[in-house]
C-alpha cells in the first residue's frame, strides 16, 4: 500500500514538473529573440590573432625555416587549412573583415587609418555577437587593428572587458642601426630585445582571465603582435637563426618588369624597406639578411606564446570544451617579389596560418588543402557555436569543411588590396586585376615563387574569364584621407576600379 502510494506520489510530481518546464519554455519569438538562452552545454572560445606571420613555418613544411612547433601542436588538435588567405594584405583592413564578416568593398575599409566604426557604425562585431548571445567576452593584444581606426570600445563596446595593446618598450638604440630617415623609427626596428616584449604582457592577462571562474560560456580573444615590425624576439630566440646556416627566400632579378605601376607602387621598394637593406654585407644590422633573420626569430617567438596559451587552457582543464581558432591576419615578403613589406596582392604577402579546433567537429590532425578566407571566420564561429545564423555578413561558414575537408568547395579566396584592386585564389591559380585593368596570372603548380606573369597569353584566357568573375561587381568608394593613410595615395593608385569605367 505505502510502496503504491509512493509510485503514485512520484508520478504526480514528475507530471507537475513537466507542466512548469512547458509554461516556462511558452516564450513568444519576440521574447526568444531579445533573450538568447544561455545553456552550460555551450563550448567556449579561444580566438588566437597573430600579426604579419606568413607561410614559411614549420607548420607548413618540416623543410621551412621558422620553427613553429606550438602552431604545429595546435594542427594536431584539428583542422589546418594549407590553402587560407586574408581578405586584405594590411592589418585594418583584414581585421575589420574578419570581426565584422564584411568585405572590403562592403565596409569601404581599405586601408589602415580608415576608421572603420565611422564607415560601418551599425556592423555587429563578433565579439558583440557573442555578448548578445550570452557568451562572456574578454580580449587583450592587438584584435581590432590599434590607433584611431579601431578605437571603438569608448562608445561601443565589442568586448565586456579588454587590455589594450601596450605601446612598445623601445631599446636604448635601434638594433637595426639607421639612424635617420623612416628606418631609424622604432616601429621600423628589429633585432635582439633586451626588455619584457608587449606580447608576454598580453598573454599573461589572457591566462589570468582563464583562471578566473565564469558562470557563462567564453569568448576569449589573444591578440599576439608579432611577428610584426619591430622584429622583436629575446637572445635565445635570435641565436636559434645564425647567419651561417639562414636560409633566405627566393629572388629573382627583375622580377617586377612584367607587372604594372600599381603592382609596383604596391611593392613600395623605393620608399620603404627594400632597396634600404639590398647590398650591404649579411651581418650588417641594416641588412637584408639581419631583416630576414629577425624576422624568423619574431615569429618564432609568436609560436612560444600560442604555446603558453595551449598550455594554461590543457592546465585549467578546459580544452576538451574549448573551439580554438587561430589565424595570422596576412603575411609577409623578405626580399621576395623585390618587397619587404604587405600591402601586395601576391602569395606570400596573403598566405597565412589558419587553424580550428572544433571538439565532436573536427577530426585531429585534418589537412585541408581547399582555398578559404578568413573571411568565414565570423559565419563559422556562429555555426560551430549554434547561435542563430547572421544574415548581413559576406563571409560562408566552413562547418562543411570542417565535418569533411575533402567535401566540394566551389569558392575561391578573394583578396582586396585598395578599391578595385583584387586576387583570387584558386586550387592553382593566383589572378590579380588592378584598378587600371591591368593583370596577372601565375600557376602555382609550375611557378610557386610567381616569377612569370601568364595574364598575356592568349592560352590562358579561359582561366582568366573564371577567375575574373569573382571579382566583386559593386565597391563602394574609398573615403582616402591622404594626410593619414601615407601608403595610400590618388597618385599611387586609381581608386576608380575598371569595372566603374
Amino acid at each position: 500500500m505505502n510502496l503504491k502510494l509512493s509510485k503514485k506520489t512520484l508520478l504526480l510530481a514528475a507530471s507537475a514538473i513537466c507542466l512548469c518546464l512547458m509554461l516556462g519554455c511558452a516564450n513568444t519569438k519576440e521574447e526568444t529573440a531579445r533573450q538568447p538562452v544561455v545553456s552550460s552545454s555551450k563550448l567556449n572560445v579561444l580566438l588566437i590573432a597573430i600579426d604579419d606571420m606568413n607561410d614559411w613555418t614549420t607548420l607548413f613544411d618540416p623543410a621551412n625555416p621558422i620553427q613553429t612547433p606550438n602552431l604545429e601542436r595546435l594542427a594536431a588538435r584539428g583542422t589546418f587549412f594549407n590553402k587560407a588567405y586574408c581578405v586584405a594584405p594590411a592589418c585594418n583592413p583584414s581585421r575589420t573583415a574578419i570581426l565584422t564578416g564584411l568585405h572590403p568593398s562592403t565596409t569601404g575599409v581599405y586601408g589602415n587609418k580608415d576608421s572603420w566604426r565611422t564607415l560601418v557604425p551599425d556592423a555587429v562585431t563578433l565579439p558583440q555577437y557573442f555578448t548578445e548571445s550570452g557568451y562572456s567576452t574578454k580580449g587583450a593584444g592587438k584584435i581590432f587593428h590599434h590607433g584611431d581606426a579601431g578605437k571603438d570600445r569608448a562608445d561601443n563596446p565589442s568586448f565586456e572587458e579588454f587590455f589594450d595593446m601596450l605601446a612598445t618598450r623601445a631599446a636604448d638604440t635601434n638594433h637595426n642601426g639607421y639612424t635617420e630617415g623612416l628606418l631609424a623609427k622604432t616601429v621600423f626596428d628589429w633585432g635582439v630585445h633586451d626588455k619584457k616584449i608587449i606580447d608576454l604582457d598580453t598573454v599573461e592577462w589572457v591566462e589570468e582571465a582563464m583562471d578566473r571562474p565564469s558562470e557563462k560560456p567564453r569568448f576569449l580573444a589573444a591578440g599576439i603582435f608579432r611577428p610584426h615590425m619591430p622584429f622583436y624576439s629575446d637572445q635565445v630566440t635570435y641565436d636559434k637563426y645564425p647567419y651561417e646556416t639562414l636560409v633566405m627566400p627566393a629572388y629573382k632579378e627583375n622580377d617586377l618588369d612584367d607587372v604594372s605601376t600599381i603592382a609596383k607602387n604596391m611593392a613600395n621598394k623605393e620608399f620603404f624597406i627594400t632597396d634600404n637593406v639590398l647590398g650591404k654585407p649579411a651581418k650588417d644590422p641594416g641588412s637584408l639578411h639581419t631583416f630576414v633573420k629577425s624576422y624568423q626569430a619574431a615569429s618564432d617567438y609568436a609560436d612560444q606564446m600560442v604555446g603558453r596559451l595551449l598550455d594554461k587552457l590543457d592546465a585549467i582543464g578546459e580544452a576538451d570544451n574549448t573551439i580554438i581558432i587561430l589565424f595570422s591576419d596576412h603575411g609577409y615578403h623578405l626580399g621576395d617579389k623585390e618587397s619587404c613589406v604587405k600591402f601586395t596582392l601576391w602569395e606570400k604577402a596573403n598566405h597565412v596560418p589558419f587553424i580550428i579546433v572544433a571538439p565532436g567537429i573536427t577530426e585531429p590532425g585534418t589537412v585541408c588543402g581547399q582555398p578559404v578566407s578568413l573571411l568565414d571566420i565570423y559565419p563559422t564561429l556562429v555555426d560551430l557555436c549554434e547561435l542563430p545564423t547572421k544574415e548581413d555578413i559576406d563571409g560562408r561558414s566552413l562547418m562543411s569543411l570542417l565535418k569533411d575537408p575533402d567535401s566540394t568547395w566551389d569558392q575561391p579566396a578573394l583578396m582586396t588590396m585598395g578599391r578595385g584592386n583584387h586576387a583570387i585564389r584558386s586550387d592553382r591559380w593566383r589572378y590579380i586585376r588592378y584598378s587600371d585593368g591591368s593583370e596577372e596570372l601565375y600557376d602555382h603548380e609550375n611557378d610557386p615563387s610567381e616569377w612569370n606573369n601568364l595574364a598575356g597569353d592568349p592560352q590562358f584566357a579561359a582561366i582568366i574569364a573564371e577567375h575574373k568573375a569573382w571579382i566583386p561587381k559593386t565597391e563602394v568608394p574609398w573615403q582616402i584621407d591622404e594626410s593619414k593613410n601615407w601608403i595610400y595615395t590618388r597618385e599611387m593608385w586609381n581608386d576608380k576600379p575598371v569595372n566603374e569605367k
